[in-house]
């Protein structure tokens, strides 16, 4: 019998040296008490991380855990945030790093709870001998993977290729998704999301930014075929909509409307330009 195993049965003699075998009572429940420690462990791929309902129509799954996601485009500061925003209305936490510029309301605006936001600030370009070399950037980061859900990383985390790999191997088995808001060199990725976007509202010198379309585009191993769609982020009243829900034609938040010609905006213009 292999050790740490439980058997169901016991031998005992019958007095004819032949052994009777009697069942053991507690034995089965001795087995039913080992299940849970020999069932295999869910793999981190067999578990995701939603995303906002905007983008149901090209990550109907949400995020898979332990991949890594690259956002590029005019919008991809954007894209990103958005991509995190419902983990962390689900109590997930966000750590972000290389991200200076990024703004409390900009996050806010994406639907992201800021409380569940923890930023790593870079120090000052005036202070060059305490600017962040490989090695500390790979502690940093290292650390954030083991403390957060979902790592934002922008472009000013530069690390070399290996020590990228070797962040990416930590963030798999403990189920963490890196999120990359632009070019983030060293870094692979599952899957790449290209955000463009159009502000709807200005003329020739003239009017208010009132709501933005963007373009979305969704590409990597695990997507045969490119989805796409497009999204108000932000829409006249203010919320992020997919037009796939909401038709441009229809939507009383539509900007193309001639009933809304004169509306202002009621829509904050704080979420910042993609880097």
């Amino acid at each position: 019998m292999v050790a740490g195993s439980t058997s169901l049965v016991s031998p005992v003699s019958s007095g004819r040296g032949r052994p009777l075998r009697v069942v053991d009572a507690d034995a089965r429940a001795r087995l039913a008490a080992l299940v849970p420690r020999l069932a295999p462990a869910t793999m981190a791929a067999e578990r995701v991380v939603p995303v906002h309902d905007a983008l149901a129509t090209v990550l109907p799954q949400g995020l898979m855990q332990g991949s890594t996601v690259g956002c590029t485009g005019e919008a991809a500061t954007s894209a990103a945030l958005l991509l995190v925003a419902e983990a962390t209305q689900r109590g997930a936490w966000v750590g972000v790093a290389g991200l200076s510029g990024l703004g409390v309301q900009a996050a806010g605006e994406a639907g992201i709870d800021v409380e569940r936001l923890v930023a790593v600030r870079r120090p000052p370009d005036r202070s060059p001998g305490l600017l962040l070399d490989d090695g500390t950037w790979g502690q940093v980061l290292a650390a954030m993977i083991d403390g957060f859900d979902v790592v934002l990383l922008g472009p000013e985390v530069q690390v070399r290729p290996s020590t990228a790999r070797r962040v990416q191997a930590r963030a798999q088995p403990r189920g963490a998704v890196l999120v990359l808001a632009g070019e983030v060199p060293g870094f692979t990725c599952d899957l790449q999301v290209r955000a463009d976007a159009v502000w709807e509202g200005l003329g020739d010198g003239h009017g208010h930014l009132r709501a933005r379309r963007m373009r979305v585009e969704v590409h990597g191993r695990r997507v045969p075929r490119p989805r796409r769609d497009e999204l108000w982020f932000p829409a006249l009243d203010g919320g992020i909509t997919s037009t796939s829900v909401t038709s441009a034609a229809s939507s009383p938040t539509s900007p193309t409307s001639p009933a809304e010609d004169s509306r202002e905006s009621l829509a904050p213009v704080a979420l910042e330009r993609a880097v």
